[in-house]
C-alpha cells in the first residue's frame, strides 16, 4: 500500500495556530456514512449522539515536557522528556555536540539534566538532577512545572495564549507528551448536556507519545512500525464496552470513540465480543485500510489530520479513503481549520 495514497494539499493558512475560544465553537463536520454530511459546531454534538450511546474519552494529561537549557559551552540545548525508563528518562535532546556525560544547565544552578547514554535517532537516556541527586517521579513533575513548557506540534509556530489550550478539560493523569486532540473541543456545558441526554461517558488512559505523530518514512505503508504507548482500561469501561457489544448483537449500536488514542486502546484491549483481554499495558497497534475493527462502533470523533500520517490512515480504515479525502477537500473549500488545534469530524457508521 503506497504512502502517496494518503497525501493531499492544504494551504498553510488553514493550519490552526491556536484552539477555538470557546472550545465548543469549533466546527464539526458530521459525516453519516452512506447518508451525506452536515456542517455543525462542536456544541451541537449532543444532537448527533443518542440517548444510551457510550462515549469513550481519554483522560491522559499532557506534561510540560519541553525544557530549554544550555550546554556547558553556553550553546543552546533542548530536552523533550518522553517516558520514564529503567535508569532515568528517554528523551529527545537537540543541540550541537550533545554527547554522553553532557550536563544541560538551567536557569537555577542547583538543577541540571545529565545525558547518560545515546539510544537511537536523537534519543538519549537522561536524568534530571538537583545538586547531584536524581529526581524521583514526584520531584520530576514539579521540576517540569517550573522549567518546562507545553510540547506543542512543530507546525504551531508561536506560543499559545495560555498552555491549557493544549489540554482537555477532563485531563487528570499525567504522562502524555502530545494532547489527545479530539478531546480539546469538549466543554463542561457539552459534557453536561450529553449526560442530561442519557449519553454514558467513560474514560480510558493512553499516554500519547511521539509515535502517534511520527512521520511514516517507508513508502510501503505496511512497513511502518508504530511506537508503543502505555494504556489502562478501568473496570467500569470494561463493563460498559461489554454491554455495548451485547446490545450491538441485538442491532443497537452505541459505542463512540473520541480520538485515535481511544480507538487504539479499545482495539488493543478487547475482543470482538467485548471481552477485555488486556486492561493495562502497551499498545503498538497500527490501523490502516484493510484492518478489520473488532468492536461495533457507532461513530468516531477525530480532528483533521496531517497528510501521509497514521491518524489519517486510521480514519481511512474506519471510513473510506476516497470519501475521507473528498470530505477533506470540502472542508478546505468551506474554511475548516486543520490539525491538532483545528476543527473536528464525527464519522457516524450506524444509526
Amino acid at each position: 500500500m503506497d504512502l502517496d495514497l494518503f497525501d493531499y494539499e492544504l494551504p498553510k493558512g488553514m493550519i490552526a495556530q491556536e484552539g477555538a475560544v470557546p472550545r465548543d465553537s469549533s466546527r464539526l463536520f458530521h459525516a453519516r456514512i452512506g447518508k451525506g454530511s452536515s456542517h455543525l459546531r462542536f456544541r451541537d454534538l449532543p444532537e448527533v449522539l443518542s440517548e444510551g450511546d457510550l462515549l469513550v474519552i481519554n483522560r491522559s494529561k499532557v506534561i510540560p515536557a519541553r525544557v530549554k537549557g544550555k550546554k556547558p559551552t553556553l550553546g543552546r540545548a533542548e530536552v523533550l522528556f518522553l517516558e520514564e525508563v529503567p535508569g532515568g528518562w528517554e528523551a529527545i535532546v537537540s543541540g550541537k555536540g550533545i554527547k554522553e556525560g553532557t550536563d544541560i544547565l538551567l536557569d537555577d544552578p542547583g538543577y541540571s539534566i545529565r545525558v547518560i547514554k545515546r539510544l537511537n535517532e536523537g534519543r538519549f537516556l537522561i536524568r534530571p538532577m538537583r545538586e547531584g541527586h536524581t529526581l524521583n517521579l514526584d520531584e520530576l513533575f514539579s521540576f517540569l512545572e517550573r522549567f518546562g513548557s507545553m510540547p506543542t506540534p512543530p507546525y504551531v509556530k508561536g506560543e499559545l495564549p495560555y498552555p491549557e489550550m493544549y489540554q482537555t478539560i477532563y485531563a487528570r493523569e499525567e504522562g502524555s507528551v502530545a494532547a489527545p486532540t479530539a478531546g480539546l473541543h469538549f466543554t463542561e456545558d457539552v459534557l453536561r448536556r450529553l449526560r442530561e441526554k442519557g449519553v454514558e461517558i467513560k474514560e480510558i488512559v493512553l499516554h500519547v507519545g511521539m509515535g502517534t505523530f511520527a512521520p511514516v518514512r517507508s513508502q510501503n505503508v505496511r512497513d511502518h512500525v508504530m511506537e508503543e504507548e502505555r494504556f489502562f482500561v478501568p473496570a467500569d469501561v470494561q463493563r460498559a464496552v461489554m454491554e455495548a457489544c451485547q446490545d450491538a448483537q441485538k442491532g443497537r449500536y452505541r459505542l463512540w470513540a473520541v480520538g485515535t488514542t481511544v480507538m487504539r486502546t479499545l482495539e488493543t484491549a478487547f475482543l470482538s465480543d467485548g471481552t477485555c483481554i488486556k486492561e493495562a499495558g502497551r499498545s503498538g497497534i497500527f490501523i490502516y485500510p484493510g484492518y478489520e475493527f473488532k468492536l461495533p462502533y457507532k461513530g468516531f470523533i477525530t480532528n483533521f489530520h496531517l497528510p501521509r500520517s497514521t491518524p489519517l490512515m486510521m480514519l481511512c480504515a474506519f471510513w473510506n479513503r476516497d470519501e475521507v479525502l473528498t470530505s477533506y477537500s470540502e472542508a478546505v473549500m468551506i474554511g475548516y481549520r486543520f490539525y491538532s488545534l483545528g476543527d473536528s469530524m464525527a464519522v457516524q457508521r450506524r444509526d
